[in-house]
């Protein structure tokens, strides 16, 4: 066992007490439940039947907003009931909307008690962990059981290029890896883990269902933007925020009545945008601010509405793309038909990214002012339509991969 693992066996031992303490705070911090933070601790808040229980954790909306399809395979076709853990409210909300046919509770957290408490609740038939968030104990805890574990979509981490020794003793326990990419699966076998544990059927977020739109709110939008140039900068960050603005500011000396309409990943960044943004003209939709002929900049600071947004535009530019995220799903609005734009750090999605831009269906940017000239081109040449359903066609190509997963989960993790 490796030395790092080793430390943190003892250390998560030792002091349980003061990461349960700490953990309780950040649960709070939510604003979930405090009724519901027994679940980290392993204890269950649901009753359940007995029967096939198998068991996917995916850590937040990013990744949980990826196994519908591959669940709903696993329940109609594979008989299991399917029990979903996360660790943010945010994914917790997912689910409870997305997939009602599921139990879900909190990952327990990475304690002595904890993890007993959990599989001695669930005792599942097999485990899923989607792409990472994967924790010495509950890994070396479930396989000890004779739990069969499964690694979905895994994708780069630079935490396993750190950290070669302790991954590859963790991932030793998995019988299953699937890879969202061929370069992915290279790098797990160069980690040394055994080629028939490695698979790859395509990226699972290509299976995923367009996102929602609400139609009311669409026809809303676009009759107050008119004819006007619209271009979308989705998910952003706190890095992509400066250049994002500088890039709006290009756009509007060049095409004086464009309008932006600005989705950042997190909400709570308005305020900050709206400083940054000083000397443009903002509206806010959480303020339920109108669009005007004068608005520069439409700061959609809601959640759960990107399918609506991806729906106003063919240009979007994807954040997470500037700073150190390392960027966000290209699929998503390549469903919609939107020629994506992105910034250089795309490490989690790279072989996509690279896919989509052989076909022209995408482009990678430098900086905010090479963002404002690529939008204005596109704009001014009226292209983003056209090179929009190349990527579109790529997410229909690319469908599949939860059926491919599913079966080769029932058939290869034998309980």
């Amino acid at each position: 066992m490796p030395l790092m693992i080793r430390i943190w066996l003892i250390v998560s031992k030792v002091f349980a007490f003061f990461i349960h303490l700490g953990a309780g705070r950040m649960h709070a911090k939510q604003g979930i439940s405090q009724d519901r933070f027994s679940e980290r601790l392993g204890i269950a808040t649901v009753s359940h039947t007995k029967g096939r229980w198998i068991w996917v954790h995916a850590a937040s909306l990013g990744e949980v907003g990826q196994t519908a399809q591959l669940i709903t395979n696993l329940q109609d076709i594979h008989g299991f009931n399917v029990i979903v853990t996360t660790v943010t409210k945010s994914g917790a909300d997912w689910v409870e909307k997305y997939l009602p046919n599921v139990v879900h509770q909190f990952l327990p957290l990475d304690t002595p008690m904890a993890v007993h408490n959990f599989l001695e609740n669930w005792s599942p038939e097999r485990a899923v962990f989607i792409e990472s968030d994967i924790w010495p104990r509950l890994v070396l805890e479930t396989a000890a059981r004779q739990i069969p574990l499964a690694l979905i979509n895994a994708r780069p981490s630079k935490s396993r290029d750190r950290a070669p020794k302790s991954y590859r003793y963790l991932l030793s326990n998995f019988v299953m890896i699937t890879c969202k990419s061929s370069q992915v699966l290279d790098g797990f076998r160069k980690l040394g883990i055994a080629q028939e544990r490695l698979f790859y059927f395509g990226d699972l977020r290509a299976s995923v269902p367009p996102l929602a739109v609400d139609q009311l709110a669409l026809d809303t939008l676009q009759s107050a933007f008119s004819d006007r140039p619209v271009w979308i900068a989705a998910s952003s960050h706190a890095d992509d925020e400066a250049e994002i603005i500088k890039a709006c500011k290009y756009v509007l000396e060049h095409q004086p009545g464009a309008l932006l309409i600005w989705a950042p990943r997190h909400p709570k960044s308005a305020k900050y945008i709206i400083n940054a943004a000083s000397g443009l003209l903002v509206h806010q939709r959480s303020k339920s601010q109108n669009i005007t002929d004068e608005t520069q900049i439409y700061l959609a600071d809601t959640l759960g509405e990107l399918g609506t947004l991806f729906s106003c535009s063919k240009i979007v530019f994807l954040g997470g793309s500037f700073g150190n995220q390392g960027g966000h799903n290209p699929y998503e609005p390549a469903c919609f038909g939107c020629y994506v734009i992105t910034g250089q750090n795309v490490r989690n999605h790279q072989a996509a990214f690279s896919q989509f831009t052989h076909a022209g269906a995408a482009v990678t940017v430098s900086s905010g002012e090479d963002l404002g000239a690529r939008i204005t081109q596109v704009i001014a040449l009226g292209s983003a339509a056209s090179d929009g359903e190349k990527g579109r066609a790529l997410v229909v190509a690319a469908n599949g991969s939860a059926e491919k997963i599913g079966a080769t989960l029932a058939a290869h993790l034998p309980a």
